[in-house]
């Protein structure tokens, strides 16, 4: 998947204006990867296109340790909105995501994060 359309499907599924899209994925990708442990991250930015990944890597030093409602408080930061609307932005983002990357290495990812963090993906479990 290009980066336009990445940036097309998250617009379509969350029916954001282009630059609410950009920014909402921004906020979701860049808190993933601050909470993903670096090897984590550098193996999801390799699954990604260039402009995505560049969010990722941008990240610095130990992974933080956020469960669920710490993540989705931090994305509601990033694009100040109430945690609603964050939970809903992180969803939809996180699908895209899960179409984007292997299903091993969705499986990875997933392992690597508290239990929560799966349904937000879409996942219930490990496939």
């Amino acid at each position: 998947m290009t980066y336009g359309t990445f940036m097309a499907t998250v617009r379509e599924r969350g029916e954001y204006a282009a630059d609410e899209a950009e920014q909402v994925v921004r906020a979701v990708i860049g808190t993933l990867g601050e909470r993903l442990p670096p090897t984590s991250a550098e193996h999801l930015a390799d699954q990604l296109p260039t402009p995505l990944a560049d969010i990722v890597d941008q990240s610095e030093g130990p992974a933080r340790t956020w469960g669920v409602s710490e993540f989705i408080n931090q994305v509601a930061e990033h694009t100040e909105q109430d945690e609603i609307a964050a939970e809903e932005d992180t969803r939809i983002v996180f699908s895209v995501l899960a179409d984007q990357i292997t299903g091993g290495e969705m499986n990875k990812l997933i392992s690597q994060l508290p239990s929560g963090y799966a349904e937000l993906f879409g996942h219930g479990e490990l496939s």
